[in-house]
This record gives structure tokens, sequence and C-alpha cells, in this order.
């Protein structure tokens, strides 16, 4: 198994470094499929996205944890007024899609156990080696 984290602070422009971070750090193909990657990248940049605007910290984490056939990717916050909480978002509604995004892209996803932040799992055939 495979790990990474990486700080953040909690600012706008850190969405951009996370996706950036997460592409550094996935190994090519025949590590992590393309289509897995580029999911996984969206997840996080939505993940990122609600840790920055949701959350009250300065700053926030992303781990990964890197097997054969999976990716777990946590994004851990200080916490905020709310839960993440899957929900339908209005036409005109701006915000609201993310965790729906995330829900779409992943194998599974949820609250972190005991801390705030969001988890999300992707799967692919295991035969494929991790690099």
């Amino acid at each position: 198994m495979k790990r990474n984290s990486v700080t953040f602070p909690a600012a706008p422009a850190s969405v951009a470094e996370a996706r950036a971070w997460l592409t550094a750090v996935l190994p090519s193909p025949p590590g992590v499929p393309d289509d897995t990657a580029a999911a996984a990248v969206l997840a996080l940049s939505e993940a990122a996205t609600n840790a920055v605007r949701h959350a009250s910290g300065a700053e926030f984490h992303v781990r990964t944890s890197l097997g054969p056939g999976s990716l777990r990717v946590e994004c851990e916050d200080a916490g905020g007024p709310t839960v993440p909480l899957l929900r339908r978002a209005g036409v005109c509604e701006e915000g609201g899609r993310g965790l729906a995004l995330i829900a779409a892209f992943t194998d599974s996803w949820g609250p972190l156990h005991g801390r705030p932040g969001i988890y999300f799992r992707l799967d692919w055939p295991s035969g494929s080696a991790v690099g």
C-alpha cells in the first residue's frame, strides 16, 4: 500500500494545487488507469472546494492510499456548521452538485469516521500493477 499526504491552506487557489498534487502522485498506467485518475482528480476538486467553502479552518489535509486495484482519497478539514450531505440542487442554483459528482464518479464515498471531511474510493481490475 502506497500512502501520500499533504496539507493545503483553505484558499480557493488550493483547489487547483490539490488537483495538481494528486495528478503528480498517481502512477501512470498500468499503475492507475487514466479514466480512474481523471475521476479521482475531479472528485478531489469537489471535496477540496467543499473544504475551502464550508469548513471553518485555515487548512485541509489530503491523504491517499493506493493498493492493487484501488485508490482511497481522504479530504479532512476543520469542519463547519453543516455535515456533507448529498442533495439535489435546483436548476438555477450555482452550488450543491459537488457531492453528487463525487457519488457519480467514484465507487464509494462518505464522511470520515471520527473527524470532519470526506473520503472516496475508486476501484479497477486488480490485474493492474501499482507503479
